[in-house]
């Protein structure tokens, strides 16, 4: 950085210059060889014709001859000596007999109709004075063109052959060829461009050059390379020069103009150029060496530096969210916080979290407590509720469970018949776990107990494992059954308690499904019980089957039911 410092930050050379000039200078060579070397210097070679010598030694008006003929006129023996001579060979030239005083005697050939103009010239009419044959350049009807004049024919009026042509400036002419197309160039004269732009070159450009240098460009060779555009990035630079011969001369001269190929905005150098430039002016000579060793020093150091801080603080952060997490303090990792890599890091940690969660969740649901000897089970809000409803008979394998067995939701008092029935061997019933306590779900309330039996207590059965029912499912509901949990007495409540528990089973189930955000339309309490029903007389058809319970939980956020037996 230091030696690009030390070197041009860009711009225009002397080289560019010199390309510039040269370009033009090359230019007006072949302009004027072109006009040197033109067709039109063999014009003169026509007076030699007896026929045109005899049309011109003879009467401007034809005298009749003894038959009253009239002989051809000087235009019409022209012509036809014209066009035989060159005019066949070379169809581009125009020809015409002009005297001393401009008049035009006679002319043919591809623009006979420039002579009006070309005899008005200053440049003309300085030739016909002379006696001298002449060679000009004229510009005319918008183009360049070569002009010859021969010698005055020997006569009072000394009418000359003058023979013009257009000097070829297009493609894969001399010109074009020595000038190029990489440098935008053209002919300018009074404000206007002559023929076609060379180059893709702008005409304002070129005007504007040329308008603006006019007295700076001398009577021959190329002027000095001026700014076109300066303090543009557009700017170019550029060299004009005047056309050889008349055409050139005055200020409605011909000029040529050559700008340079690259804009001041193109101009900058690459590093390896900069850099060449840069030690060859002997930039190396004023390095501070002390300054450059702190510069890589320190860069060095933040190179090492900056990534250490652009990683190790947002690590920090996402250990103190892991921390605060275990110490209870927040619930979730924020990884919306973060970004790149660590983002990701942190996505996927809150994501393994909620994954981790959920299966322990389900764990919980799907697994039964281990339950020491003697335990009672768990019961869920349903299974509450249904044993708090009074009931007309209690089941054998009811009554012998204990009060002791009780959970500490059911406070109601019992009979002493229960009392007395918890010294007796009690059933165990494996319990699930507990139901979750959904958003507004609230337990009904509590019935009066039941009536004292008076029969005695009967010795309860053995353990048996428990089974597992297949899964419920509704026909037509969006709702899936799943599992075994919950309890419910339907062999000794009578219908009316077996409907009562359904209801509530029902009721829970339908505000679960509700704040789970799940469509309840069409999820009637008939589709309800009837699969209720079918299930429990299955179960119960077993013959080491004595109860069948049934408890709402969520799994994967939905509202199930779980079915549990119990057995003799």
């Amino acid at each position: 950085m230091y030696l690009l410092s030390t070197g041009s930050a860009g711009g225009f050379t002397d080289a560019d210059e010199t390309a510039v000039r040269a370009v033009t200078e090359a230019g007006m060579a072949a302009l004027a060889s072109d006009i040197n070397s033109s067709t039109v210097s063999l014009g003169p070679g026509l007076l030699a014709d007896t026929r045109l010598r005899e049309a011109l030694d003879g009467p401007a008006v034809p005298v009749p001859d003894e038959d009253g003929l009239e002989g051809p006129s000087l235009q019409q023996v022209f012509v036809q000596v014209a066009n035989e001579g060159l005019l066949n060979e070379y169809p581009r030239m125009s020809m015409a007999i002009v005297d001393k005083s401009g008049n035009i005697l006679a002319r043919t050939g591809l623009a006979p109709e420039l002579f009006d103009e070309l005899v008005k010239m200053a440049a003309m009419e300085s030739a016909l004075d002379s006696e001298e044959p002449a060679l000009l350049s004229s510009t005319l009807a918008g183009k360049l063109h070569a002009v010859k004049l021969s010698r005055p024919l020997t006569d009072a009026a000394q009418r000359r052959l003058v023979t013009i042509r257009a000097v070829e400036l297009g493609g894969g002419s001399f010109f074009r060829g020595v000038v190029g197309t990489r440098n935008p160039a053209g002919l300018v004269r009074d404000g206007e461009v002559l023929g076609d732009a060379i180059g893709g070159a702008k005409h304002e450009e070129l005007i504007a050059f040329a308008t603006q240098h006019m007295d700076s460009i001398p009577p021959e060779g190329a002027s000095g390379v001026f700014m076109v555009n300066d303090g543009s990035s557009d700017g170019r630079l550029g060299s004009a020069a005047r056309v050889p011969g008349p055409a050139g001369k005055g200020k409605s001269g011909t000029l040529f103009v050559v700008l340079s190929s690259n804009t001041l905005g193109s101009t900058q150098q690459d590093m390896a150029t900069a850099l060449q430039v840069a030690l060859d002016a002997g930039g190396l000579k004023q390095l501070n060496w002390i300054l450059v060793g702190g510069l890589l020093v320190i860069s060095l150091g933040l190179t090492m530096y900056l990534p250490h801080i652009e990683y190790n603080t947002p690590l920090r952060r996402l250990a103190k969210e892991f921390n605060g997490i275990t110490e209870g303090r927040q619930h979730e990792l924020y990884h919306d916080t973060y970004g790149g890599e660590l983002g990701l890091v942190a996505r996927s940690a809150a994501t393994a979290m909620e994954a981790l969660r959920v299966s322990w969740e389900n764990e919980l649901l799907d697994s039964d407590a281990q339950l020491s000897d003697g335990g009672a089970p768990r019961r869920t809000r349903s299974t509450r509720s249904l044993r708090a409803a009074p009931r007309r008979a209690r089941s054998q394998s009811h009554e012998s469970l204990s009060s002791s067995q009780v959970d500490a939701d059911e406070s109601l008092p019992l009979d002493t018949n229960d009392r007395s029935a918890s010294q007796a061997p009690s059933r165990a019933v494996h319990h699930e776990p507990d139901a979750i306590d959904l958003p507004g779900a609230s337990a009904p309330p509590l019935a009066p107990p039941p009536a004292p039996s008076t029969k005695p207590p009967a010795p309860a059965p053995a353990f048996s494992d428990e089974v597992d029912p297949p899964a419920l499912a509704l026909d037509g509901d969006s709702v899936s059954f799943a599992g075994l949990d919950a309890g419910l007495e339907v062999d000794g409540g009578g219908e009316d308690d077996r409907e009562s528990y359904y209801r509530r089973i029902y009721d829970e189930f339908v505000e679960t499904k509700g704040a789970c955000g799940e469509p309840t339309e069409g999820f009637t309490y008939e589709k309800f019980a009837k699969k209720l029903r079918k299930q429990s007389d299955t179960l119960l058809s077993r013959a080491d089957v004595t109860d069948v319970q049934f408890s709402v939980y969520v799994k994967d956020g939905k509202a199930a039911l779980r079915a549990k037996v119990v057995k003799t």
